[in-house]
């Protein structure tokens, strides 16, 4: 990965929220570590070989919500090769690091608190939902002498100011991912100015209409398979619980709101009115051309041989067997069916990529090491 060139909260902590009791705390643990790995490398002026190099004396340029003897406690060796060996690579790659006591790294905190403040100033109507989708930045690398500013006018302007301070390495927002034991650390800077895409290439809707109640997006990027999971995430129809889940190494992973994907639908150019949203799925008295429809795509995106009328009948089955199966196809299918006609998979499926990536039009700079 090439270097970071100078060429130009407690974070709402989305990351723990969306985690549960211990695996929150150790993400915690694991993150205020690496800040204190990473102030521990600075002091020194050497790479570190051991996690017991990290004493009291050497973190005095880290400012963390967990305290040391917190993490030293609560974390495993497998941790610990971790965070040495992506503390090495931090500061192999920001220039100027090596040299002298310059930064000042943060997990959690008054000044990451202010970061993501001046961007929740912004965020209705920017499609993003949560703090990690404009910048899952775990911990934050600052020149001391940075001073922030705020009271932009635009998350446009605001972006603009984070592009630039990134690339002048005064602030550096790091994203985090542990190494697999004997794995090495990889960097890749998200949101410099290309955009990800991803491309479509198939569908998946199971042997038969009842074999399950998803559906798979198919997709490639960077020249890694991927795929989006729709489907409802809960035992009864409720349309707010159908939404997509990240499959795959091409992306990170985790969920998107079928809000979300539904706005990105109209966000790259499908208009509502041929939409058939979530909030209006006909769940409890669907009508013959309801059922027909949904048949017809079934039809159309499974390569199905039977024949139309049987479809229908195999629908109307369905539906009265289980409703939330019912409404979790017809959301799916629906929808696919539509963005296929209207050719724009391509184009969802790099909105889909970009919004798991935290690499949407409105997100932020950062650099990820995993």
């Amino acid at each position: 990965m090439a270097k970071i060139k100078a060429d130009a909260t407690t974070k709402n902590n989305d990351t723990d929220s969306k985690q549960s009791g211990a695996g929150a705390e150790v993400t915690a643990l694991a993150e205020s570590l690496q800040a204190y790995a990473c102030a521990t490398r600075q002091f020194l002026g050497k790479d570190l070989t051991d996690v017991a190099q990290i004493t009291e004396k050497t973190i005095g340029d880290a400012d963390c919500d967990r305290t040391l003897k917190k993490c030293m406690a609560g974390l495993d060796e497998q941790w610990f090769y971790s965070i040495i060996l992506t503390a090495n690579k931090i500061f192999e790659e920001v220039p100027g690091a090596k040299t002298g006591k310059n930064y000042k790294f943060y997990r959690g905190g008054k000044f990451v608190d202010s970061i993501y403040d001046e961007w929740r100033r912004f965020k209705k109507g920017s499609g993003i939902t949560g703090d990690d989708k404009w910048n899952p930045a775990d911990i934050w690398m600052v020149k001391k002498t940075h001073k922030h500013e705020y009271g932009f006018p635009t998350l446009k302007d605001y972006n603009a100011y984070m592009y630039n301070m990134f690339a002048k390495t005064e602030c550096i927002g790091i994203s985090l991912k542990k190494l697999e034991k004997g794995g090495q650390p990889h960097s890749k800077i998200f949101n410099s100015g290309k955009p990800l895409t991803a491309s479509y290439t198939g569908v998946k809707l199971g042997a038969n209409m009842f074999d399950s109640k998803d559906i798979y997006i198919q997709y490639t990027s960077e020249n890694k398979a991927g795929e989006v999971q729709l489907r409802n995430f809960s035992s009864r129809p409720v349309p707010s619980s159908w939404q997509g889940e990240i499959k795959g190494k091409a992306a990170a992973g985790g969920k998107i709101g079928g809000g979300v994907i539904f706005e990105g639908a109209m966000d790259i150019g499908i208009k509502k009115a041929d939409l058939s949203l979530p909030s209006e799925t006909p769940i409890n008295k669907p009508t013959d051309a309801d059922f027909k429809a949904f048949a017809t795509a079934f039809k159309t995106l499974s390569g199905s041989k039977e024949k139309l009328d049987k479809l229908v009948l195999e629908a109307k089955a369905g539906h009265r067997k289980d409703k939330t199966w019912w409404m979790s196809k017809y959301i799916g299918i629906m929808l696919v069916d539509t963005v296929i006609k209207k050719k724009k998979m391509n184009d969802l499926c790099s909105f889909i990529f970009q919004y798991a990536s935290s690499a949407t039009k409105n997100s932020c700079i950062f650099i990820k090491y995993s």
